[in-house]
């Protein structure tokens, strides 16, 4: 093929290719500082909650009860399949911890007993929550 040919097959090929490249996809939305503010404050109430029953100040609910206010306000902060899983992954590694306390608290032999079925409920319910947004 001459060089005047491939000239004339090539530049209406790259026209063609430089014409059809779909435009990027727009950002996706910042949310709004409402809905960032309200996550900020149930992450701290969780942290505070937490710190209370570390001391014995207050139950294994509460803690339940701030993670999943925590959880559901991250939710909120986007649509995006990733975004809401890594938002139910921090809610289980935030039960875990609260699972693993009440375990070697009770082999101690000072944790209610109560706590120990609750915790391993709430532990199952974020397992189950992750499971099912990820077969999503």
């Amino acid at each position: 093929m001459s060089r005047s040919t491939m000239r004339r097959t090539l530049i209406p090929g790259l026209t063609l290719a430089a014409l059809s490249a779909a435009p990027a996809p727009p950002p996706p939305p910042k949310p709004s500082p409402l809905a960032e503010a309200r996550y900020q404050a149930a992450l701290k109430q969780y942290e505070q909650v937490w710190s209370y029953y570390q001391q014995s100040r207050t139950d294994s609910f509460m803690v339940y009860y701030w993670s999943r206010l925590a959880l559901e306000s991250q939710q909120d902060l986007s649509d995006a399949r990733s975004d809401r899983i890594a938002a139910l992954n921090a809610h289980v590694d935030r039960i875990k911890k609260m699972q693993s306390l009440v375990l070697r608290v009770r082999k101690l032999g000072f944790a209610y007993s109560t706590d120990v079925g609750a915790t391993a409920y709430y532990r199952m319910e974020a397992d189950r929550w992750l499971e099912k947004a990820k077969a999503e």
